[in-house]
């Protein structure tokens, strides 16, 4: 009966470790999705918005000299799509500080439940 004692607390011994190194790779593999999703879903779509309204700018600035007029600094239009862009990289700084903090989480110490942000 040693033998199937001792094969039993192998095999346990051996399901334990790769419980944990699933639990290890599932924790991975959710954190680098969330990395993936700010850093090419929501950063991408504030930087495509902010060259659109650069784009918008530089219509509105050629109109402006095409026509003969200078264009003012202090114009709605322009402040308005000023202050967007200054919203929008502030928005992408914060994101970018929550990559810095999701790629420093560590997976939970086994035996432990994993705390989703």
């Amino acid at each position: 009966m040693a033998i199937i004692d001792e094969l039993k607390k192998k095999t346990e011994e051996g399901l334990k470790t790769l419980k944990e190194t699933a639990q290890d790779l599932a924790f991975n593999v959710e954190k680098q999705a969330k990395i993936g999703k700010k850093k090419y879903v929501d950063i991408l779509k504030l930087k495509r918005s902010i060259h659109n309204i650069y784009a918008e700018i530089g219509e509105y600035v050629y109109d402006q000299y095409v026509s003969g007029k200078t264009p003012k600094t202090d114009s709605p239009f322009l402040k308005e799509r000023l202050s967007s862009i200054t919203r929008m990289k502030l928005e992408i700084n914060d994101l970018e500080e929550e990559i810095d903090e999701i790629q420093k989480t560590q997976p939970p110490k086994h035996g432990e439940t994993p705390i989703s942000k």
